[in-house]
């Protein structure tokens, strides 16, 4: 199998990553929760801005707000606010999603009238379940791939009209939901559960209000519980017509070829494994991850690449991702200072070895762990200028 070794022919260029910079139209950064997949889509819109001199607009859902702090800007609104730069042709800003604005946009753009639009926003049950649904993050992060087709730019978005979109996408249980937010809210549009609630069977639910378990509900949650979740399966059945179409672009510019996904992970295994199940299942639906992100590398770390192995069709699909010890024996000659070589020793303590297949073939960026963090927009640019590109 043929390698390639962070320290060996790699190469801190990272003509893959500005590959896609300059092409994409949106680049959707996946990966799992706690490998610092805010600051990777943050650095990648500074740079995008000051070596390709584009109009970059970064997306975050985080409720923790790193991005704000990393990048010095505090009490983001739900508004795009621009980021000053060094001199530069290209222009950067940067959006911290708030989920009432967001989906009450949504709403307005696909119900059939006002009345309607401002009923459902006003649903209690509505509101519940648009902002503290993890689901929901997912399906408004990828709501604005809609907002960046041709088709999809209009009224119902205030973003500034920009080249590229960076979506950083929210923390959640499962790497996969994010891919998977699209299809779960299809099936639920066309779920039987919506079409026999809002099919004129409010009477009939109603009357099922004698069973033990509704009759607790409503002494628990008040009279107007049941009469809640008919008008909002009601109020928001009508926007069907409009969110489907809204969906099926959603979809289909997630395989377009202007759009590229990237999957940033730490050389943790669980990690690193979590995310070769994301790029494999996106590669079977038909979604190319253009790049993987092993973040945080520690300097007892080695990240090393090579053809997949496997046996019949899995034979040579993708990559093989190896993580091992980072440090020899032989870093060992010519070490008199004795503090050094004693941490150098630890260092070169036998380390577990182990191996990740990605399918289609993502090009591989290792990033080394910064001690100080990320904490401001020097940070940032020095965050891929540090990286390493697996040749």
């Amino acid at each position: 199998m043929s390698e390639s070794a962070v320290g060996g022919d790699a190469t801190n260029e990272l003509s893959s990553l500005d590959d896609v910079l300059s092409s994409a139209s949106v680049v959707v950064v996946t990966g799992p929760g706690g490998v610092g997949k805010t600051s990777v889509s943050a650095a990648l819109g500074v740079r995008a801005a000051l070596k390709h001199g584009k109009r970059v607009l970064v997306v975050t859902v985080d409720p923790a707000r790193r991005l704000a702090d990393a990048l010095g800007i505090h009490g983001l609104t739900g508004e795009a606010v621009i980021v000053p730069l060094p001199t530069s042709e290209g222009r950067l800003w940067v959006k911290m999603i708030d989920m009432t604005t967001e989906w009450g946009r949504i709403v307005d753009a696909c119900a059939p009238d006002v009345p309607s639009a401002e009923a459902l926003k006003a649903n209690s049950l509505f509101q519940s379940l648009t902002t503290r649904f993890v689901a929901s993050h997912d399906y408004v992060a990828l709501d604005h791939l809609y907002r960046s087709d041709g088709a999809g730019r209009g009224a119902d978005s205030t973003d500034p009209n920009v080249d590229l979109v960076v979506i950083d996408t929210p923390p959640g249980q499962h790497a996969l939901d994010i891919l998977d937010a699209p299809g779960r809210l299809d099936r639920f549009l066309s779920s039987r559960l919506l079409r026999w609630l809002t099919a004129g069977q409010a009477g009939r639910f109603g009357n099922l209000t004698s069973r033990p378990f509704l009759a607790v509900a409503e002494r628990l949650l008040g009279d107007a519980f049941l009469t809640r979740i008919v008008e909002f399966f009601t109020l928001f059945s009508r926007l069907r017509p409009q969110l489907a179409s809204r969906l099926a672009t959603i979809e289909s510019q997630m395989t377009a070829e202007d759009t590229a996904f990237v999957t940033v992970s730490s050389a943790e295994q669980s990690v690193l494994e979590s995310a070769a199940g994301l790029c494999n299942q996106a590669a079977q639906r038909g979604i190319a991850v253009k790049s993987l992100i092993v973040n945080r590398v520690q300097p007892v770390a080695e990240v090393v690449l090579g053809e997949a192995e496997g046996e019949g069709e899995s034979k040579g699909e993708g990559i093989t991702v190896r993580v091992g010890p980072g440090v020899s024996e032989g870093d060992l000659e010519g070490v008199e200072e004795p503090d050094l070589r004693r941490s150098l020793q630890l260092l070169a303590r036998p380390h577990p070895t182990f191996s990740t297949t990605f399918s289609g073939s993502p090009s591989v960026v290792s990033l080394p762990r910064r001690a100080e963090g990320v904490v401001g927009l020097e940070d940032l640019q020095a965050l891929l200028h540090d990286g390493q590109q697996l040749a």
